[in-house]
């Protein structure tokens, strides 16, 4: 029994499990809790890949509006920016579900999400030991945020997954020149770049272990060639495909720094006072990051998660404005966090020698790492909550009675997540007049839930399909007879 409690598969194996229950919480949620905008775009694409039939070189959604840096209509709905893998594998379990279900897309999120956990455990245990890695993995299988953004329909998982494979693989290969581990490493840095190219993050602390293996940066041997020409290939190929199509490409150049924030008091607020200190660590976790961040290196632990550590660093800075603006940018370093926690709390564990014994650090460490946990909860659980439920309702009403092909005007300050509800195409703002909307792009329906100027207008020179306190759908190809214009044209 002993040997049995003792065996690290065992214990990774209940953690994993332990990972899939907790993100069973609410895991029917329609698709209109914390950032269901992105979400809605992410599940749009693999629902009409599902209606419309599967083509990953060209993903479309539900989105008729500009989208580029420079605005341009968007009649084909393209929606050009990572490689639709995570899309392609959420159509696959719509199709062997034989039809779409969110709860199905969120499934895929959640499984995917556990082999991180796994690679995690592979990533400490490797280069520190069993102990700390059954810990790291304990923490991403239940650390709120983390659970959270696992479960949602973003592609963020599918990063996590294919950049800790990427790390773990190649890193391996670069010491063992295994040829096996060369393929497997390039398979992960081929979907980890297609996924999101911020994924180089966790490729570029590999080049301390390519220094300790050659012992020199240059010359590169041929065989980092062989491995970086092909890993990158795909990812360039697919930028340059997408070019063709600039208006299904949205803006980015804004996520590096576009509002001048970098370095200023502002950002060490959001992301050391906010992100890191509320949402995602707590001010018990933070303690914990930064003891396992600053002390140096013990014998025996090698020096390559430190350089991971300042690899998250420089994303962070890389990415300001991004990171500021969304939470979910900070999924793709959470393991980095682990790791650095993890080490704090055993540095605890092990007492500071001279200066504090154990029997205080020891309490100390296992206070922290609990608060960890009990203080990001409540701050996450909101996150859950759907944020306006009338959308949902008018969605339903409106996907009900509406034609198949209609095209909708469905206004909710850019958020595509009330057209995703709708089930139809069209354009979540009005970016130009009605008129030309309805003349030009071919819109065949209003709806709404807001009861604004605009919206009393077209219930006055349109034909109201349905009308209530919460939404109101209105027929654009039926023009209210009684009608009159109030401001006639001159001849």
């Amino acid at each position: 029994m002993s040997n049995f409690l003792k065996n690290q598969y065992l214990w990774l194996i209940i953690i994993v499990l332990l990972g899939f229950l907790v993100r069973l919480y609410k895991i029917d949620n329609p698709i209109a809790d914390w950032h269901s905008w992105r979400q809605a775009d992410t599940a749009a694409v693999a629902r009409n890949f599902f209606k419309e039939g599967y083509n990953p070189f060209f993903p479309k959604y539900d989105d008729m509006s500009g989208v580029a840096d420079d605005p341009l209509p968007n009649p084909n709905r393209y929606r050009f920016v990572e490689f639709p893998i995570y899309n392609s594998l959420v159509y696959f379990a719509y199709l062997a579900n034989g039809g779409v279900s969110e709860k199905l897309a969120r499934l895929v999120s959640a499984f995917i999400s556990l082999g991180s956990i796994i690679f995690l455990y592979f990533i400490v245990a490797y280069n520190w030991n069993k102990k700390r890695a059954l810990m790291a993995a304990f923490l991403m299988a239940v650390l709120p945020f983390n659970v959270y953004f696992s479960r949602v329909v973003l592609p963020e998982s599918t990063l996590v997954f294919f950049s800790l494979g990427m790390f773990y693989f190649v890193n391996r290969w670069i010491y063992e020149d295994n040829r096996r581990l060369y393929f497997i490493g390039l398979f992960f840095a081929m979907g980890a770049f297609l996924t999101k190219p911020s994924a180089i993050f966790y490729l570029l602390p590999l080049v301390y272990s390519y220094y300790q293996k050659e012992g020199c940066l240059w010359p590169i041997p041929k065989r980092y060639y062989a491995f970086l020409i092909p890993a990158l290939a795909p990812f360039l190929l697919w930028r340059l495909w997408i070019l063709q199509h600039p208006e299904g490409i949205p803006a980015s150049g804004w996520l590096f720094n576009g509002d001048g924030i970098r370095y200023k008091p502002a950002f060490w607020k959001w992301i050391l006072g906010d992100r890191l200190g509320r949402e995602i660590l707590s001010v018990a976790g933070t303690i914990l990051l930064f003891l396992g961040v600053l002390f140096k290196p013990l014998i025996g632990e090698g020096k390559l998660l430190h350089w991971l550590a300042l690899s998250a660093i420089a994303y962070l800075l890389v990415f300001a404005t991004g990171n500021v603006r969304h939470d979910y940018y900070q999924v793709l370093i959470v393991p980095v966090l682990i790791i650095f926690v993890v080490r704090g709390f055993w540095l605890l564990v092990g007492g500071v020698n001279g200066l504090i014994p154990r029997i205080f650090t020891i309490p100390l460490g296992i206070l922290l790492l609990f608060l960890t946990l009990y203080l990001t909860f409540p701050e996450v659980k909101g996150l859950y909550q759907i944020n306006n439920g009338v959308i949902i309702e008018a969605g339903m009403a409106a996907d009900k009675i509406l034609p198949k092909n209609a095209i909708v005007a469905a206004p909710y300050n850019g958020d595509t997540a009330f057209l995703y509800q709708i089930n139809r195409s069209g354009w979540p703002f009005i970016a130009y007049p009605m008129d030309d909307l309805i003349n030009f792009y071919g819109v065949t329906h209003y709806v709404s839930v807001n009861y604004d100027q605009q919206t009393k207008d077209m219930m006055e020179r349109y034909t109201v399909m349905e009308a209530n306190p919460g939404f109101v759908i209105i027929d654009l190809a039926k023009p209210n007879p009684n009608w009159v214009d109030k401001f006639p044209k001159k001849i």
